[in-house]
C-alpha cells in the first residue's frame, strides 16, 4: 500500500496545499479528542409530565433541544447528498468539454452513492418506514450506504480497467450511448437495491455492545476502501490520468477515517458518530473539488491554446510578410506556375500564379511585351516566348512529373544572353528562379582569356616563377623558365622532397625544419623576403639565384596559404659585379684620398655618395652628408637652380665658380666641375662632379686687390693733399690779408668770409680723413678680451641706441678669449659698424644682434641688424672711399674700418639681404 501511494503521489498533479489540507482534516478531529474536545450530541429524554405544564413555545424549545443531535446528523448527510448531486452535474459539464467518458461514469457512481445516502437519511429520520421492528435503523442504513459507496465506485472505475482503453474517442454517438447505458444501469441498480431493502421484514443487527469496537460490520466497507486504494484507483489513475481520478484516490483517506470512527461509535450521535458523518461529507467534497480543478485546468489549457494560436497566427503572419519581403527584395526573378493539363492528364502548359517585381521588370526589359497587365495568370509560353524552341519546356515538365531539380546556365541564341535557371516542383506546378548572367559569363570568359594570357606571359618571362603550398611544403605551379634555371624537369620538381625544395629556395644554406618553415611563415605574416644564394644543379654546376617571395593566396582569416617566389638567374651579373668591384677598388682609393670634394647626386640634388674631403669643407659628418641635399650648401637658391639647369641642358660644367655655405654658415668659394650620366634612352639619371675649394685663394686675391686699392688711394690722396693744400693755404692767407685791408667797420663781407673759411676747413678735414683712411696705422698693441672690447664699444654708442630705442641682443662666448689689438683704433672700427647699423634700422623696431665666438685660432665678432639691407650689386663698393648711400655721409667710415682691421691682420666680411638686414663678420687672430 505504501509503495502504491508513493507511486501515485510521487508525481502528483494536485496542489500540495490541497493534499495536506485533506490529510490534516482527516486526523484533526482525533487530535482534538485527545485534548478533550467532544463533537457528540447525546439524546436527551423528554419528561412528558413536565412537558404538558409548559406553554407552546417552551415545549418546542425542549423538543428542539432533545433533537439537536438528529438535526446535526441530517445537516451533514444532506450536505454530502447535495455535493453528490452537484458532482454529477459538473462531471457531465467536464465531459462536454473534454469528451472523456470516464468522468461522467464515475460522476454517476457518486450520484448513485448519494441516492443511497438519501435512503439512509430518510430511514434514520423515520420518514421512510423499512420495518416495524425496533432496531437501530440508522446504524444499518449507514452500513448499507457506506458499503454501496465503496461498491459503486469500485464498479464504476474497475469496469474501465477490464475494458480496452476508451477515454477520448472521436465517435460521439458511441460515447453518448455508452454513458447513457451505464448511467441507467447504475441508477436502476441503486433503486433496485433500495427496493429490496424496503421489502425486508426483518433487519439484521449491525451493532454489538463492546468496550472498543461496537460496529464490526463496518469493517466490510473499510476493507473495500482499502482494496480500492491499493488496487483499483491507482491503476485507474495510471490508465486515465487527471486531477479528478487523482482526487478519487485522495477521497479514500477521509472515507477510511469515516469507517474507523463509525466502527468505534458506541451510540447514536456520539463523538465518533458525528466525526464519521463529517468525514463522509469530506469524502464527497474531494472528488467535487477534483472536477473543479479539472475545469480550471481545462480553462487554463484553453487559454494557453488560444495564446499559442495567437502566437502561431502572428508567427504565420510574420512568416508570410517575411516570405513576401524576401520574394519582393530578392535580386533573382521568381515565378510560381501551376500546371495546365488536357483530358489525358498530360501537361500542355503552365499558368503563373505568383511573380516578384524583379521578374516583372527583367522579363519586360528582355521581351518588350505588347501588354501592360501583370504576368500573373499568363501562360509559360506567353511569358517565355522561345521556351519550347530552346528545349526548356520539356525540362520543366520533367521537374513536375518526376519531382526532380533542374538547374542550368542557358544561352539563348535568340536573345544573345546567358541566363541562370533553377526549377523545383511546388505542389502540382513548379517555381522557376532565373537571372540574367550575361555580364558574369562575359567576365568569366574574359577572366579565362586573361588567365591564358597571364600563363603565356609567365611561360615566356625571363624569370622563374614558383608557387608553394605552405602547409604541405610542396610546389603547385612553375613556369618553363624556372625549369631551365634549375636544370630539372617538371616531374622532378613536383616530386621533390623538403630538402631539395629548401635548396631551391635557400640554396646551399641548408636550414633546419623550424628555420625553413619560419622563413615561409614570415611571408605569411605579410613580409616580403628577398635573398641571393648559390644553387647546385643536378649536373653539379653552381648558379647564383635571386629570389623574391611574397604572399600569393590567403584564407578567410587573412593567413597566407600559398607563397609566390620569383627566381632569377643572376650568375652573369654576379661575375660582372666581381669584375666591377675589382675595378672600383682601384679608383676608390683615389676617390677617398682626393683633397677635392668628389660627389655623386641624383637629379634632385640628393647626395648618393661623397668623399671624406666634404667633411672638412662643410663641417658635417659623412653619414649626415649622405642623407643631405647638395642644394642646401649653395649660398643662394637661385645659384643652385641655375647650376642644375645648366648641368641638365649642357651635360657638363667646367670650373663654374659658386658660393657655398658650410654647416656653420661660413661662405665657401669653390670651382665646380660636373657632368651628367645617362641611361640607355638618353635620360640623365645622376650627376657626378668635383668641388675645388678656392676660398683661401679668393680671400688672398681680395686682400691683394684691397691692398692695391689702398696703395693707389694713398698715392692719390697724397697727391691731392699736396696739390690741394698748397693752393688752400694761399687762399687762407689771402683771406686773412683781405680781412685786414677791408674796413673793419663794414660787416657786410663777414658772411662771405665765413663761407670761404668754413669750406676751406671742410676741405682740409676731408683731405686729412682721406689720408688717415689709407695710411698704414701705427698700432700700440695690447691684449684685450673680446667680450670686454665689444661691451666698451657699445658704451660709446649707448646714447644713439637709447635715442632710437634699439633692442640689443648679446650672444657672447663663454669663456672669453683674448686678441692683440690697438684698443682705441679697434673701437673706432667696431663703432663705425655699430653706428651704420643703428642708422639703417627704424627707431623702436630695430634689433641689434652681437655674437662672439671662437673657431680654431680665430676670434669672431658678428654684428647684425634688421635694417633695410644692401643691394647685391652694391656690396662690392662698401669699402671704397667716398661711397655712401647716406645723405650726409663722407663714404670714408667703412674704408677706415677696413684699413684698421686689415692692419690688425684681421678680416671683415659682409652679408646682406634686401629688406631683411645686414651682418658684418670680423675675424681676429687669437693670442
Amino acid at each position: 500500500m505504501k509503495n502504491s501511494i508513493s507511486r501515485i503521489f510521487g508525481n502528483y498533479e494536485l496542489p500540495a496545499q490541497f493534499i495536506w489540507s485533506t490529510l490534516i482534516i482527516c486526523v484533526l478531529p482525533s487530535i482534538l479528542n485527545l485534548f478533550g474536545f467532544d463533537f457528540g450530541v447525546h439524546d436527551r429524554v423528554i419528561d412528558i409530565t413536565k412537558l404538558n405544564s409548559l406553554n407552546y413555545e417552551s415545549q418546542q424549545n425542549v423538543i428542539y433541544y432533545a433533537l439537536a443531535g438528529r438535526f446535526v446528523h441530517i445537516i451533514l448527510v444532506s450536505i454530502a447528498i447535495g455535493i453528490a448531486f452537484l458532482t454529477i452535474i459538473l462531471a457531465f459539464v467536464d465531459y462536454s468539454i473534454k469528451r472523456d467518458i470516464t468522468t461522467p461514469i464515475v460522476g454517476v457512481a457518486l450520484f448513485c452513492a448519494g441516492l443511497f445516502d438519501v435512503f439512509h437519511i430518510l430511514s434514520a429520520t423515520q420518514l421512510l418506514s423499512i420495518t416495524t421492528e425496533l432496531v437501530d435503523i440508522s446504524a444499518f442504513t449507514w452500513l448499507l450506504s457506506s458499503g454501496y459507496h465503496a461498491f459503486i465506485l469500485i464498479i464504476g472505475t474497475g469496469m474501465f480497467l477490464i475494458m480496452r482503453p476508451v477515454g477520448k474517442t472521436s465517435d460521439e454517438r458511441s460515447n453518448v450511448r455508452f454513458v447513457t447505458f451505464i448511467s441507467i444501469i447504475f441508477v436502476l441498480l441503486t433503486f433496485l437495491t433500495i427496493n429490496v431493502l424496503l421489502s425486508l421484514k426483518r433487519l439484521p443487527t449491525s451493532a454489538i455492545t463492546g468496550k472498543f469496537y461496537t460496529h464490526p460490520a463496518d469493517g466490510i466497507p473499510l476493507l473495500m476502501y482499502f482494496v480500492a486504494l491499493v488496487f483499483v484507483f491507482p491503476r485507474f489513475y495510471q490508465r486515465y490520468p487527471s486531477k479528478f481520478s487523482l482526487t478519487l484516490i485522495l477521497s479514500l483517506f477521509p472515507a477510511i477515517f469515516t469507517q474507523l470512527h463509525m466502527a468505534f461509535s458506541s451510540q447514536i450521535f456520539d463523538n465518533h458518530f458525528m466525526i464519521a458523518h463529517f468525514m463522509k461529507m469530506v469524502t464527497y467534497v474531494i472528488p467535487f473539488c477534483g472536477l473543479g480543478l479539472n475545469y480550471l485546468e481545462t480553462l487554463r489549457n484553453e487559454k494557453v491554446v488560444i495564446t499559442n494560436l495567437h502566437q502561431v497566427a502572428e508567427e504565420r503572419k510574420k512568416a508570410e510578410e517575411l516570405i513576401s519581403g524576401v520574394l519582393n527584395s530578392s535580386t533573382y526573378a521568381i515565378i510560381t506556375f501551376e500546371t495546365i493539363r488536357n483530358e489525358q492528364k498530360s501537361i500542355i502548359d503552365f499558368r503563373s500564379i505568383l511573380t516578384n517585381p524583379v521578374a516583372e521588370y527583367l522579363l519586360r526589359k528582355i521581351y518588350n511585351y505588347p501588354f501592360q497587365e501583370s504576368l500573373v495568370n499568363k501562360k509559360l509560353t506567353e511569358i517565355f516566348l522561345y521556351v519550347k524552341e530552346s528545349g526548356l519546356f520539356d525540362e520543366y515538365v520533367k521537374v513536375v512529373e518526376y519531382d526532380t531539380l533542374f538547374e542550368t546556365q542557358h544561352f539563348s541564341k535568340r536573345l544573345n544572353k546567358w541566363f541562370y535557371i533553377n526549377a523545383v516542383k511546388y505542389r502540382d506546378g513548379l517555381v522557376i528562379v532565373f537571372d540574367d548572367i550575361s555580364e558574369i559569363k562575359t567576365n568569366e570568359i574574359e577572366l579565362k582569356e586573361s588567365k591564358n594570357f597571364i600563363e603565356k606571359i609567365a611561360n615566356n618571362t625571363p624569370t622563374g616563377i614558383l608557387v608553394i603550398d605552405i602547409e604541405k611544403l610542396k610546389p603547385i605551379y612553375c613556369n618553363k623558365e624556372l625549369l631551365q634555371i634549375l636544370g630539372i624537369t617538371e616531374e622532378e620538381l613536383f616530386q621533390v622532397d623538403r630538402l631539395l625544395l629548401n635548396s631551391i629556395i635557400n640554396g646551399e644554406i641548408q636550414l633546419n625544419a623550424d628555420d625553413y618553415s619560419g622563413r615561409l611563415y614570415a611571408v605569411a605574416e605579410g613580409q616580403t623576403v628577398e635573398s641571393e644564394y648559390r644553387f647546385k644543379r643536378p649536373s653539379g654546376e653552381w648558379r647564383w639565384l635571386s629570389s623574391r617571395r611574397v604572399a600569393f593566396r590567403t584564407d578567410f582569416h587573412g593567413n597566407t596559404t600559398q607563397v609566390l617566389s620569383v627566381i632569377q638567374d643572376i650568375t652573369e651579373r654576379k661575375h660582372n659585379q666581381a669584375k666591377i668591384l675589382k675595378s672600383e677598388y682601384k679608383y676608390r682609393s683615389l676617390f677617398e684620398q682626393s683633397k677635392d670634394v668628389i660627389f655623386i647626386i641624383n637629379r634632385d640634388g640628393d647626395i648618393i655618395d661623397i668623399n671624406q674631403s666634404a667633411v672638412n669643407l662643410f663641417g658635417i659628418s659623412l653619414s649626415e652628408l649622405k642623407h643631405a641635399n647638395l642644394k642646401s650648401f649653395f649660398y643662394l637658391k637661385n645659384d643652385w637652380d641655375y647650376f642644375q639647369q645648366q648641368l641638365i641642358q649642357r651635360g657638363n660644367l667646367v670650373d663654374q665658380e659658386e658660393t657655398l655655405l658650410s654647416h656653420k654658415g661660413q661662405r665657401i668659394y669653390a670651382l665646380i666641375t660636373a657632368s651628367a650620366q645617362y641611361d640607355n634612352e638618353g635620360r640623365s639619371i645622376f650627376f657626378q662632379g668635383i668641388i675645388h675649394d678656392i676660398t683661401v685663394l679668393k680671400r688672398t686675391e681680395q686682400e691683394r686687390l684691397v691692398s692695391q686699392k689702398l696703395d693707389a688711394t694713398e698715392r692719390v690722396a697724397r697727391t691731392i693733399a699736396h696739390e690741394v693744400r698748397n693752393p688752400l693755404t694761399n687762399v687762407n692767407l689771402a683771406l686773412e690779408q683781405l680781412k685786414l685791408e677791408i674796413n673793419d667797420a663794414d660787416d657786410s663781407y663777414d658772411f662771405y668770409f665765413d663761407i670761404i673759411q668754413r669750406n676751406c676747413k671742410r676741405i682740409n678735414v676731408l683731405i686729412t680723413q682721406l689720408l688717415n683712411s689709407t695710411r698704414a696705422e701705427y698700432l700700440e698693441l695690447q691684449k684685450k678680451r673680446v667680450n670686454t672690447l665689444v661691451e666698451e664699444t657699445l658704451e660709446l654708442a649707448i646714447d644713439r641706441i637709447k635715442l632710437n630705442e634699439i633692442k640689443v641682443e648679446k650672444d657672447f662666448m663663454e669663456p672669453d678669449c683674448e686678441i692683440s689689438v690697438d684698443d682705441d683704433k679697434i673701437k673706432i672700427a667696431i663703432l663705425n659698424i655699430v653706428i651704420n647699423a643703428i642708422e639703417a634700422m627704424q627707431p623702436q623696431r630695430g634689433v641689434l644682434k652681437i655674437k662672439t665666438h671662437c673657431e680654431d685660432d680665430k676670434a669672431i665678432v658678428e654684428i647684425a641688424d634688421n635694417g633695410t639691407g644692401i643691394r647685391p650689386e652694391n656690396l662690392g663698393k662698401l669699402f671704397e672711399p667716398f661711397y655712401t648711400e647716406k645723405q650726409n655721409g663722407s663714404g670714408l667710415g667703412l674704408t677706415s674700418t677696413q684699413n684698421i682691421i686689415l692692419t690688425h691682420a684681421g678680416s671683415i666680411d659682409v652679408e646682406s639681404q634686401l629688406g631683411v638686414g645686414t651682418r658684418f663678420i670680423l675675424k681676429f687672430q687669437r693670442v
